[in-house]
């Protein structure tokens, strides 16, 4: 079992809601790219029974013209799909291999539904990066990494 310096596993330190601090994608020659933009922004939640949902979205996205969510153009669909990552479901750590299981239950993405993916977590005080095995996406490998900030508990938002 993985155990930090607090005496706490992976299983115990990721519960709870986790704010992007970046989103990136180093290639095979070091070329750090953002996929949606330097400025994205996303909450990832881990649940205490065993569930995740994970949100990451440019924030520039253009507005709808209409005010109803299922009636916008065919172009304003596109890009609000293109600039938004989304999944949710049941995971599991892999303590030996400080890693975490998400099942895709749910996603934006319909190629990823049913699919497992493994995460490498890493804990640097309130921050946990997690990073995927690299992708060949045409002919250049990407490593992406995720940080994200553990956030404020309900009790300490609500603090004068």
């Amino acid at each position: 079992m993985n155990i930090d310096t607090d005496g706490l596993s992976v299983a115990d330190r990721i519960v709870g809601t986790w704010e992007l601090v970046e989103y990136s994608t180093t290639s095979d020659s070091g070329k750090v790219d953002y996929p949606l933009g330097p400025e994205a922004r996303g909450l990832i939640i881990y649940s205490a029974d065993g569930y995740m949902s994970a949100q990451i979205m440019r924030p520039d996205r253009t507005r709808y013209r209409s005010r109803n969510v299922h009636s916008g153009e065919t172009n304003e669909r596109a890009e609000a799909a293109g600039g938004y990552l989304a999944y949710s479901g049941p995971y599991h750590v892999d303590e030996d291999d400080s890693a975490v299981w998400h099942e895709m239950a749910v996603s934006l993405y319909p190629n990823w539904l049913g699919e497992k993916q493994k995460r490498t977590v890493r804990f640097d005080g309130d921050r946990m990066t997690l990073s995927s095995d690299p992708l060949v996406f045409r002919t250049t490998t990407l490593s992406p990494a995720l940080v994200w900030r553990r956030t404020a508990s309900r009790a300490e938002r609500a603090a004068p």
